[in-house]
């Protein structure tokens, strides 16, 4: 017979200690992978940097958040960042936040194994703790930037389980919690009074959430919100295919109904909605509770933002919390209302339950590969190479980066992305960006995908020249796609240059890539660096014809056996001038540096693969420097002396 009562034998204290055991395993694997992954700059959005730079900025007396360019609750009304300022005062890194969102997402576990005893027993209550452990949404938003609403996911739970204790001092203190998270929880706290009243509970328990929660969010939205953003971020334009204003919204989603549910019930939708139901078997709709966070799923599936409906983002943490309390009451309604009264049956349905939330995390949650994480996130060359660059900025400097910089960057007054200098707006907004003056430095890879996959528009050269030529930017470090500039700098390096005649070539060699492109040769100088052995590359270009395509490259070293050992992604002219904005007859260089890996011991050549970038079609493959390296000894061609042009 199939016991599916784990600790049939233990006392009801060593099944709550187990809750907390496997509460203490889901915050150790989580924090120490969000560890790593900081450590390795695996976060590559800015909503890390910009919680910790506001909080720092809290610190020093000010609610700006350079980032944004904006108050920071001209954002989203997190006032919940105010109670964490203190935690912060003590350990002032992004890493806190991290740990902080590990520490509330496992703690959550606790409140709903104590709904669900309470509603079932304490056996199914484990079981129900271990679903909620490998969720795979917990999860991917664990491991997503920080953002807090996450810590509304504790809050929540906690709100509901003293609503049914009637503990209403307590059920307030929760609420007001889970308000300060973000201005949209509002409209759950809201629905959570309206669900009061077909439970029966007392007046009060209706009306403090109704009328809380409708003018929190009212005041938030309208008036706090407003104040502080000053016109630059357009929220609403997220869903502008149904209205330009939020009466305009709400009116299309009572008026055209049909269209509504075409939006809301597309492919991609139904697959994310899947996502969301199936590790808990579905069992949250057997529950009206799941209708209390209904504007939230409306919210993420009308949205025009893909990341809106994908569980590895951070936007499902606001449904988790009654995702699950609807499981524990649609679980007990089965029970109760079928023949799965029988203890044996009953162990048997939980035992499926539990199947099919391990099977969904292992298809679709990040927890059955933390394994795995723990190996990608391990800091490899070119991590170090990131960090030796963030070491050479002052602490005081003001800083532009691209994404996986900010947080490293971010203890500090001004900071800002880099992708608004690529876009020219502020984010989610038609208003110009003007890139600020107090900015001295930019840390750039211009391998980041999503600043130049995302927000690379015709037009974000001529953004990119402008910046470069109006703050006389200079370089001061570069290794592959990470360059280090200084405003009104001058260096031995440079991005790109144009040639009115032919320049002299240390090594020339005519290759055509394309009926209008040539390579012409290169320059090399061999240098030693803190982290490793480079080479300074100057190659030359030359444009036979107008230039319609956009070419970029990699650039692969092989050992002596032609063996790939490493390769450079790179971008002509590091996207600042691209292929497809030269002009007939010119002649263009770029230096560009590569680093030797260790473990080539024989020899090594230099390889360059030019490709479209816009269809991935290969062009042209040719050697580069082979004559100077081919078969050399790394060390004797290190010592080699050259000129930096």
């Amino acid at each position: 017979m199939l016991n599916f009562n784990w600790v049939t034998d233990a006392g009801e204290d060593v099944k709550d200690r187990i809750v907390w055991l496997l509460i203490a395993a889901y915050i150790s694997c989580f924090g120490y992978i969000s560890f790593l992954k900081y450590q390795s700059f695996g976060y590559q959005d800015f909503d890390l940097a910009v919680y910790s730079q506001t909080l720092w900025n809290i610190l020093h007396g000010s609610t700006y958040n350079s980032i944004l360019g904006i108050d920071f609750l001209g954002n989203h009304a997190g006032f919940i960042l105010f109670l964490i300022a203190p935690v912060y005062f003590v350990f002032k890194s992004p890493l806190t936040l991290l740990f902080i969102q590990s520490i509330s997402l496992g703690i959550a576990a606790y409140p709903i194994y104590l709904i669900a005893k309470k509603e079932l027993n304490r056996n199914i209550g484990l079981a129900i703790v271990s679903i909620y452990l490998i969720y795979p949404a917990v999860g991917y938003v664990n491991l997503f930037e920080f953002h807090p609403q996450t810590l509304a996911v504790p809050f929540l739970i906690f709100t509901y389980y003293y609503f049914e204790k009637e503990n209403f001092k307590m059920f307030v203190i929760f609420m007001s919690l889970s308000l300060m998270c973000q201005e949209n929880i509002a409209l759950i706290i809201a629905l959570f009074g309206i669900c009061t009243f077909f439970i029966k509970k007392d007046i009060k328990w209706l009306l403090t959430p109704l009328l809380i929660g409708m003018a929190w969010f009212c005041i938030m939205v309208f008036k706090i919100i407003p104040y502080f953003n000053k016109g630059t971020i357009d929220f609403i334009s997220i869903y502008n295919h149904i209205g330009n204003s939020l009466p305009e919204v709400l009116g299309s989603i009572v008026l055209h109904p049909i269209k509504i549910i075409k939006i809301m019930f597309e492919w991609q939708k139904m697959i994310y909605l899947s996502q969301i139901f199936l590790p808990v078997s579905f069992l949250s709709l057997f529950d009206l509770r799941i209708f209390i966070v209904a504007p939230i799923f409306i919210q993420h599936l009308l949205s025009l933002r893909p990341s809106e409906y994908d569980i590895s983002t951070h936007y499902a943490a606001e449904l988790i919390p009654f995702i699950f309390i609807s499981t524990i009451y649609g679980i007990k309604r089965i029970i109760s209302t079928s023949q799965l009264k029988a203890r044996i049956i009953k162990r048997f349905f939980i035992l499926a339950i539990l199947i099919i939330s391990v099977i969904s995390n292992i298809y679709l949650g990040p927890q059955s590969r933390l394994i795995k994480y723990s190996k990608d996130f391990k800091k490899d060359i070119s991590d170090y190479i990131k960090q030796s660059f963030v070491n050479k900025i002052p602490e005081t400097a003001g800083v532009v980066s691209t994404f996986e910089f900010l947080p490293k960057l971010s203890n500090r007054n001004y900071l800002y992305s880099f992708h608004h200098v690529v876009n020219g707006f502020y984010t989610l907004s038609n208003k110009p960006y003007v890139f600020p003056e107090n900015a001295e430095y930019a840390l750039l890879d211009f391998n980041d995908s999503l600043t130049f996959d995302s927000f690379y528009i015709p037009g974000s050269d001529v953004n990119l020249r402008k910046f470069i030529l109006t703050g006389k930017w200079g370089v001061v470090d570069m290794a592959g796609s990470i360059v280090l500039l200084r405003k009104n700098y001058s260096g031995n390096y440079r991005l790109y240059r144009v040639f009115d005649k032919m320049p002299v070539i240390t090594h020339e060699g005519l290759v055509k890539i394309d009926n209008n492109l040539e390579f012409l040769g290169y320059d090399a100088v061999f240098k030693n660096s803190q982290v490793k052995k480079q080479i300074k590359l100057t190659f030359f270009w030359r444009a036979t014809e107008q230039l319609k395509k956009d070419y970029e490259s990699f650039i692969d070293i092989l050992n002596s056996d032609g063996v790939l050992q490493y390769r450079f992604k790179k971008s002509i002219c590091y996207r600042i001038y691209p292929t497809y904005a030269w002009q007939k007859g010119e002649i263009v260089s770029e230096d560009y540096v590569i680093f030797i890996p260790e473990d080539v011991k024989n020899g090594y050549s230099v390889e360059m693969r030019i490709f479209d970038c816009k269809t991935g079609s290969p062009y042209k493959m040719f050697s580069v420097v082979e004559n100077l390296m081919y078969k050399g000894n790394i060390i004797n061609l290190a010592d080699k002396e050259g000129t930096e042009r």
